[in-house]
């Protein structure tokens, strides 16, 4: 009789391992740690968690699964809180296989709105159309088998029309083309229903309600009205370089104008203590989604207007459209509404489209957009300050896009001569320096408690004493009576070789701005000190998707030296 222990992974039978007792007795096989089939398949270690690690890298949270002993797959999904039973997908039976999905559009949602690698938003939009076409949300669900009930159908639809306008919108922002394009689709636009119009029990789904009256699905309902023009524009402009013939663009823009105007106008000021819904967002959004195409339609053509006198239809155009957007977005942000600021870019590219159509003018000008420019500067400051709020807010602390809207603003005053170009350069600089530090302001890095302790942080220009805390890889600076920053003392200054590397601003800057008044009592005021160091940055500007070549407005119209 052997006292050996049997390993339950050892092949072979009890008789072979007990054949010959002169030999060592064979070591207990150690047990396999459990990965999740995607780390398994690339053959990558895992740390096992819901969802692991290098799952949520490479964006494939929703394909996080595990495999047991006896074949049984138990997905991430089963990690949850009992709170979200309803995520899990052991427990979606036939007909709901479209929920999977509408997780995963909740992952991209989360993505967008936290700036998360936003240079995979378009790959991202493209796997949830695959996903999509994976379940068969891209054919009519009443045209399947008889299994799929009427709520599970309606809910398919729904699915299915959030995947398009997530995919075309990513289309549009990238310069890229849509896999919408490419593919058959049948799926009916959802019926114009609100959520207590029918459940799971319900075998009859209730006829679509009129479009003048708003319901939580008429954003849905109604984007599929405009889908076919806007996939027809979303070719144009990502196909093939050709010459557009400029009737043709006019005929879009006549469609998308048709279009415009027929969408519904609710009661956009009702009493929201009467009623719940909030009909603002969704006009918004239908408004902007189609006004959008008129600015890339008409971009080729704005330099042409000196050559000829036709193509001033389309400065003007162009110029009401981005107008039209801020003026959209301004109506929301006064009402405390930020989700759909959070969720797009255009209060950056609109006010870069208001600045480049603007300085398309001579100065002294009669032209309504020159008429117009003191609005225009108000437009582009509305446009700054949502930008601010949602860096502040849910920012990841990339600057590029913030400093091209300040850029862009003193270029244009520059240009309309209501500040010199020394002072309209301080001035953008010192905008973009002080959110820097009001970024700063908000965090708290992780410190030793002796670090802490030995290291108190200094009052830094701009930012409220913390104490125990310091900012990393900072110099302590301390304030002379006059109140400008200088070295301390009991720290070394950096090389200067090191500063330039880590400037304060992504350009060079000289921190003395005669050109400015600066009060250093007042608040949020500061004076860049020499010893000052920032935090790296995301490099990753990319202008060329905004239709606009900003180096040459720099080259054109800002005064160096």
């Amino acid at each position: 009789m052997s006292g050996r222990s049997e390993s339950p992974e050892s092949d072979g039978s009890q008789e072979a391992r007990a054949g010959s007792s002169d030999q060592p007795p064979a070591r207990k096989r150690q047990r396999v740690r459990l990965s999740c089939l995607e780390c398994r398949r690339r053959k990558l270690s895992c740390d096992r968690g819901f969802p692991c690690e290098r799952c949520i890298k490479r964006g494939t949270s929703d394909r996080c699964s595990y495999e047991a002993r006896n074949g049984d797959v138990v997905n991430a999904g089963s990690g949850l809180p009992p709170p979200f039973p309803q995520l899990d997908s052991r427990r979606f039976g036939t007909g709901g296989a479209g929920v999977g999905v509408g997780v995963a559009c909740l992952l991209y949602l989360g993505k967008r709105v936290n700036t998360i690698k936003k240079k995979r938003f378009w790959t991202g939009s493209g796997a949830l159309i695959q996903d999509g076409v994976a379940v068969g949300l891209h054919r009519e669900p009443s045209h399947m088998a008889g299994n799929i009930s009427v709520y599970n159908q309606e809910m398919r639809r729904r699915i299915w029309t959030t995947v398009q306008e997530f995919d075309m919108q990513a289309s549009f922002d990238h310069g890229l083309p849509t896999l919408l394009s490419q593919l058959h689709y049948d799926t009916n636009p959802p019926r114009n229903l609100d959520d207590d119009d029918f459940d799971e029990e319900t075998t009859l789904l209730p006829p679509s309600k009129p479009q003048g009256e708003y319901t939580f699905s008429s954003f849905q309902n109604l984007a599929r009205h405009s889908l076919r023009l806007r996939l027809e524009l979303s070719r144009l402009l990502t196909g093939p370089l050709s010459e557009i013939d400029y009737d043709q663009v006019i005929r879009y823009t006549n469609d998308l104008t048709h279009e415009i105007d027929a969408l519904p106008s609710w009661d956009l000021d009702a009493d929201k203590a009467k009623s719940k819904k909030n009909p603002l967002i969704a006009y918004t959004l239908l408004h902007v989604q189609l006004r959008q195409y008129i600015i890339p339609l008409h971009q080729p053509y704005l330099k042409l207007r000196k050559q000829n006198s036709k193509y001033q239809y389309s400065e003007i155009i162009y110029y009401n459209a981005a107008r039209d957007i801020v003026l959209l977005h301004d109506k929301l942000y006064e009402q405390g509404i930020r989700a759909l600021n959070f969720l797009r870019e255009d209060a950056l590219t609109t006010a870069i489209n208001l600045c480049s159509v603007t300085m398309l003018q001579p100065r002294g000008s009669t032209n309504m957009i020159i008429i117009n420019s003191h609005h225009t500067l108000k437009l582009i400051e509305k446009c700054i300050v949502m930008k601010e709020d949602r860096l502040l807010q849910c920012g990841n602390n990339e600057p590029w896009g913030y400093s091209i809207m300040c850029a862009a603003l003193g270029l244009l005053e520059a240009h309309l001569g209501t500040k010199t170009s020394e002072v309209a350069k301080s001035t953008s600089a010192e905008r973009f320096v002080n959110l820097h530090y009001r970024l700063m302001s908000n965090q708290e890095p992780p410190v030793s408690l002796s670090a802490a302790t030995d290291n108190p942080m200094p009052a830094t220009p701009g930012i409220g004493p913390r104490p125990a805390l310091d900012l990393p890889d900072r110099a302590k600076v301390t304030k002379d009576p006059v109140g400008a920053p200088a070295p301390s003392s009991a720290v070394e200054e950096p090389p200067a070789d090191k500063l330039a590397r880590q400037s304060a601003t992504p350009f060079s800057f000289n921190p003395t701005m005669s050109a400015v008044s600066v009060d250093p009592t007042a608040p949020g005021s500061w004076i860049l000190g020499a010893g000052d160091q920032a935090q790296p940055f995301n490099l990753d500007p990319s202008l060329e998707l905004l239709g606009l070549n900003l180096n040459e407005l720099w080259g054109e119209s800002w005064e160096l030296g």
